[in-house]
């Protein structure tokens, strides 16, 4: 189904709302959708700095896989060193660091992706001495991610990245929620949680999809509704 489609299915229920306020709608069903299916994975690269440790995350992004240094996976740190190259602000941090090795680590910290080198006592401070140092080299980052999908525009004919057989589950989470307004004309509990029901059947064929490495078994099928 296009964007149109699925507009015009819920029009059926809510003629009197727009394309631009139920695209907004769309939208937020889909990262809705997409944050509990674990449904598409992606990938971002960027290029590492010598002795920077800290990258930025796109916002696309909801759960990392894996990251790659120079098309090799690296493994993730249970915590973050106990020194750390303070980047934040625009604050210089540590010294680019003297010496380099490939086995390298990422962690989380602050939404932003981590990235160090372990060598045997790499930075002293106060009395303390930590085996990681941030990354000495240019290198490619690769990030790939569990992540959501990109947003409908004003393209009427656009798809998106969601499988066609759940795209129906969006106008059952967008119904959902306009029953549920307060004050509104449309205000309908039961036919949301109606909704809200048909809404989770989808939700758990995806996880289903996703899980089994996006392989249909014929088992995902969605009921077709009257509207």
């Amino acid at each position: 189904m296009t964007q149109k489609q699925l507009i015009e299915l819920i029009q059926q229920h809510h003629p009197a709302i727009g394309e631009t306020e139920l695209r907004q709608a769309l939208n937020r069903a889909k990262d809705d959708f997409c944050a509990k299916t674990e449904l598409i994975t992606d990938s971002w690269t960027q290029s590492s700095v010598a002795g920077q440790r800290y990258y930025s995350i796109d916002d696309a992004i909801l759960r990392i896989k894996e990251v790659q240094i120079n098309d090799v996976s690296i493994p993730r740190l249970t915590s973050k060193p106990i020194i750390e190259d303070d980047e934040y602000d625009g604050a210089t941090g540590l010294s680019s660091p003297s010496t380099s090795t490939n086995d390298r680590f990422w962690y989380i910290d602050g939404g932003r992706l981590g990235l160090v080198e372990k060598i045997s006592k790499a930075v002293t401070r106060d009395d303390k001495q930590s085996d990681y140092q941030s990354i000495s080299v240019v290198k490619e980052i690769r990030i790939i991610a569990i992540s959501k999908d990109a947003d409908f525009t004003a393209d009427l004919t656009e798809t998106g990245n969601i499988p066609s057989q759940f795209r129906e589950g969006l106008v059952f989470k967008v119904l959902s929620d306009l029953m549920l307004r307060q004050g509104s004309s449309a205000f309908n509990l039961e036919l949301s949680q109606i909704f809200s029901n048909k809404y989770d059947i989808v939700v758990k064929a995806g996880k289903t999809y996703a899980r089994d490495g996006k392989i249909s078994s014929g088992s995902a099928v969605i009921v077709p509704t009257d509207f």
